[in-house]
C-alpha cells in the first residue's frame, strides 16, 4: 500500500485531539506502530510518520524498548496586565517566578551574559539610543521544572544601570523590576510587542526545541513618567511551553 502523507496527518490529528481532551492521560502509552497499522489499515511508513509528528509537536516522548508515552509538559500562562508590576511588589520576586509558582511550576535560571555591549537595532530603537551605543545587558536562560523555557535578554540605559548591581554577575533575587524601583525610579507605562518565528540554531539549542517548534519573541518596554525607557526586555519563548493572556479591568482605563 502506498504511503499517504494526508493519512498520517489525519491519524496524528486524531491522537492529538485525544491527548488534548485527556482521553490519553499524561504517562499513558499511545498506540504503537503495529497497533496503528492494524487500526487504520495503513503502512509501517505512515505509522512511523504519525509518531514522528507527535514527537515533533512535543506531545509524546519515547522510552527505548518500552514504547511512546504522553509527555508531561505543562504550559506556563504568561499574564499581561496594566497592574503587572503589582505582582513583583507583593512577592519581592521576579514576575516570571511569581507566575510560575502560582501555576505550580518551579522556576530557575542560568545566567548567560552580564556586562556592557552594543544593542541590536530593534531593541536600541525601543531604548531610544543609537544601534552602535552600549547598554548594560543581562541575559539568562529561564527554566521551568529544570526544562529550558525562555531566553531573556534585558537592556538597561547606562544612565540608570552603570555602577549598580545590574552590572553584577550575581543574581537579583528580588528581580530587576524591584531593584530598579529601589533606585528611586517608578514604572509609569509600557508596551509589549509579540512576533512568532522559527528559531535560530542557537535558540533551538538553548531551548532544547524539537524540530518544527516555533518561538515567540516579545519585546517588553517600561517607561517612567518622563517617558524615559527604564528597561527593554527581549524574551524568546519556547512556543510549546507557553500561552499568553491579557487581563484588564475598567479601573485600569481611567
Amino acid at each position: 500500500m502506498p504511503d499517504r502523507p494526508s493519512l498520517s496527518r489525519r491519524i496524528a490529528s486524531d491522537l492529538r485531539e485525544a491527548i488534548l481532551r485527556g482521553d490519553l492521560a499524561v504517562g499513558q502509552s499511545v498506540p504503537s506502530e503495529r497497533e496503528l497499522i492494524e487500526r487504520y489499515g495503513t503502512t509501517k511508513s505512515t505509522a512511523s510518520k504519525v509518531i514522528g509528528i507527535l514527537l515533533a509537536e512535543g506531545l509524546v516522548t519515547t522510552k527505548f524498548g518500552r514504547g511512546t508515552y504522553v509527555r508531561d509538559r505543562p504550559v506556563l500562562r504568561r499574564i499581561s496586565a496594566a497592574q503587572r508590576h503589582a505582582a513583583h511588589r507583593r512577592a519581592g520576586k521576579p514576575v516570571f517566578d511569581v507566575q510560575a509558582i502560582d501555576q505550580g511550576q518551579v522556576p530557575s535560571r542560568r545566567m548567560l551574559f552580564v556586562g556592557r555591549r552594543e544593542v541590536p537595532a530593534h531593541s536600541a530603537e525601543w531604548l531610544q539610543i543609537e544601534p552602535s551605543a552600549e547598554a548594560v545587558v543581562r541575559q539568562r536562560l529561564q527554566l521551568l521544572n529544570d526544562e529550558p523555557a525562555v531566553i531573556s535578554t534585558s537592556y538597561y540605559p547606562s544612565w540608570l544601570a552603570a555602577g549598580t548591581r545590574l552590572e553584577s554577575p550575581d543574581p537579583l533575587p528580588e528581580g530587576p523590576d524591584e531593584f530598579i524601583e529601589s533606585l528611586g525610579h517608578r514604572f509609569s507605562h509600557g508596551i509589549e510587542v509579540f512576533r512568532a518565528a522559527m528559531p535560530t540554531p542557537e535558540e533551538a539549542t538553548l531551548l532544547a526545541l524539537r524540530p518544527g517548534v516555533p518561538v515567540v519573541h516579545m519585546w517588553h518596554v517600561d517607561h517612567d513618567d518622563q517617558d524615559r525607557p527604564l528597561q527593554v526586555a527581549h524574551d524568546v519563548y519556547a512556543a510549546d511551553r507557553h500561552e499568553f493572556a491579557y487581563e484588564w479591568n475598567e479601573g485600569d482605563l481611567r
